[in-house]
């Protein structure tokens, strides 16, 4: 197998390893209904960001990228992170975090929705 296209499918393993953390994460949490960020949560975006702007590099050669559909998908991404920022400044405040939390879930499940359903053209 070519080194770099190991590279590459490694780099969507690590991927989806943060897109499990930051929805399994949020789910436990939904599931007990503490509407709070963890670490594991904010840990799992940063993967998947970091792991997503590495798999934006075109390598192997002859691989081909969306980039209207990756842009949208960091669009989405940076959106779940300012969704963080909104109920941690609300968790601090000691504010309800309800509409924040429950959007965080929405945009994971839209970025993953983005990334199955989108097939360029």
């Amino acid at each position: 197998m070519d080194p770099l296209l190991l590279l590459r499918e490694s780099l969507v393993l690590v991927h989806l390893v943060g897109f499990a953390l930051l929805l399994g994460g949020w789910t436990a949490q939904a599931v007990r209904r503490v509407h709070l960020t963890t670490t594991l949560i904010r840990t799992g975006l940063g993967i998947m960001i970091g792991s997503g702007l590495l798999l934006a590099i075109p390598f192997p050669a002859g691989i081909h990228l969306d980039y209207l559909k990756l842009g949208v998908k960091l669009a989405v991404a940076l959106g779940i992170g300012a969704m963080f920022g909104v109920v941690i400044t609300r968790e601090k405040a000691g504010r309800p975090t309800d509409a924040g939390f429950w959007a965080i879930g929405v945009l994971a499940v839209l970025n993953a929705g983005i990334a199955i359903f989108w097939h360029g053209a």
